[in-house]
């Protein structure tokens, strides 16, 4: 057996004993729930769904073999052959000198003031090209520190930004969206000015509370940006923890929130090496910002503890997305890592450079059940959110002229669910054959014989969920 095989088997970890009883035959129900889809009620617009190879992760996946790499490439983006994110979010460089060639910073392109640099991001660069072949075009990046010269402490790790560099660091982040286009022709669409400004850590960070958020927004971020005409949507926020508290001042004064585009979070909770942290300490919603009608993103998301490929963890990911979009009415969802050789919770792929191996684990195919047909411009309809016990449904009206409908199911329960899907009003109901997509155990977004007529009428369709599963309905017009 090759390096990558038993890498791979290692991994997974898959016993026989608990592949037959997952799959232990149980009676279904007598009756069907019901998910009620109430066509002419939509909720938020979904911006779409992300991961990031920031610290030289991207050249990580870059030096694997082409077949290998290309094969990674489409189950991340592919909106046929993989997951379909439309959103790659990136490190803005600030030239630390902690880490290691396998997790560390990348070069500032103001190295020191007035020193414009465009060279030393090629691995990211290279990913966002990649991602773009694949239907992938939309850029987010965030700054985890500004350059030491502009800082209290001459450092990228930790200290704050100083009073007197507010105007430079605005034209360095206005620069830095410029450039990006002007000499790698790539269009940074969502910029955040401070990833997790509340953290104390080891590597490129720096300490941000909400009064300087504001006053920076203020006096230099938001007027920078409007002279320079730049389109680039501003984020923020990106608190290390599910909350808004970082952004309330500036939401607060009314000429500040107008120059806010999208209110961001991170949902990390308690002890992050936890194997399953409870998935209310991740959620809420974000009043304010949802009052003002800001868009929320929730930015990055993982965890520390050891490597889990399963079901299991595929689903606990899914509940969120689900509790993040269905509930909290969250418009941009992101993992943290595309790909990476961390033995843990971190990325949606786990790398094995050594020995040439690499591991999809299920949480890309159970977060591929939402991006994958839930492109930038669906919009939410409101529907009965746990139409039974272990059982979350969301529905959608699909991006696209088509307006198609998008429906999302999961069943966390040992046993199969019946369930009807009743569109409302009877009038406005969708028609045509009603295709499906299942991730469980032994598959992975895989497609489905269509809804047969018999179980089909002009108001809805029922269907069977398998246990354990995530199955993506689409009906069109």
């Amino acid at each position: 057996m090759n390096d990558r095989r038993k890498f791979c088997r290692r991994l997974l970890g898959i016993t026989t004993a608990f592949a037959a009883g997952a799959w232990a035959d149980v009676a279904s129900p007598q009756a069907a729930a019901e998910c009620r889809i109430q066509l002419a009620e939509p909720c938020q617009r979904i911006d779409g769904f992300g991961a990031s190879g920031a610290f030289r992760q991207a050249g990580i996946l870059r030096r694997y073999p082409p077949h290998e790499r290309a094969r990674m490439l489409d189950l991340l983006f592919s909106p046929t052959q993989g997951a379909g994110l439309s959103w790659v979010r990136n490190l803005i460089g600030d030239g630390g000198a902690w880490g290691s060639r396998r997790n560390g910073p990348t070069p500032s392109i103001e190295p020191s003031a007035g020193a414009w640099n465009w060279q030393g991001d090629d691995d990211q660069i290279w990913l966002m090209r990649a991602a773009a072949r694949r239907g992938c075009t939309r850029f987010f990046s965030s700054a985890w520190s500004p350059p030491a010269w502009m800082k209290t402490n001459q450092n990228v790790i930790g200290g704050e930004l100083r009073r007197d560099a507010y105007a430079a660091y605005a034209k360095y982040l206005a620069r830095y969206v410029e450039g990006y286009r002007r000499h790698h022709g790539l269009v940074i669409a969502a910029l955040s000015p401070q990833n997790e400004p509340d953290v104390h850590v080891h590597y490129s960070s720096c300490h941000w509370t909400a009064e300087q958020y504001h006053t920076f927004m203020r006096d230099a971020l938001q007027p920078t940006f409007q002279r320079a005409r730049i389109q680039t949507r501003l984020v923020l926020g990106e608190h290390s923890t599910w909350s808004e508290a970082v952004v309330r001042p500036t939401l607060e004064d009314a000429t500040t929130a107008a120059g806010v585009d999208v209110v961001a979070s991170h949902a990390y909770a308690g002890n992050n090496h936890a194997p399953k942290i409870p998935l209310t300490d991740r959620t809420g919603r974000f009043a304010l910002a949802l009052r003002l009608s800001k868009p929320v993103w929730q930015t990055e998301v993982s965890a520390f503890n050891a490597n889990d490929p399963s079901m299991a963890d595929g689903l606990y990911w899914a509940k969120l997305v689900h509790y993040h979009l269905a509930e909290d009415q969250v418009s941009g969802w992101f993992y943290w890592w595309l790909a990476s050789p961390g033995l843990n919770r971190e990325a949606l792929i786990l790398l094995d450079p050594a020995s040439g191996g690499w591991l999809a684990n299920k949480r890309l195919f159970t977060l591929g059940q939402y991006s994958r047909f839930l492109q930038p411009g669906a919009i939410r309809l409101a529907a009965t959110r746990n139409p039974a016990p272990g059982v979350l449904t969301s529905a959608w009206r699909m991006a696209g002229a088509n307006g198609r409908l998008a429906v999302v199911a999961i069943n966390e329960n040992p046993a199969p669910v019946r369930l009807r899907f009743r569109l409302l009003p009877k009038a406005s109901a969708a028609t045509g054959a009603i295709a499906a997509w299942r991730t469980s155990f032994m598959e992975e977004i895989q497609p489905l014989p269509p809804v047969e007529a018999a179980q089909k009428n002009t108001e809805g369709w029922m269907a069977e969920l398998r246990p354990i599963s995530i199955t993506t309905f689409v009906s069109g017009n």
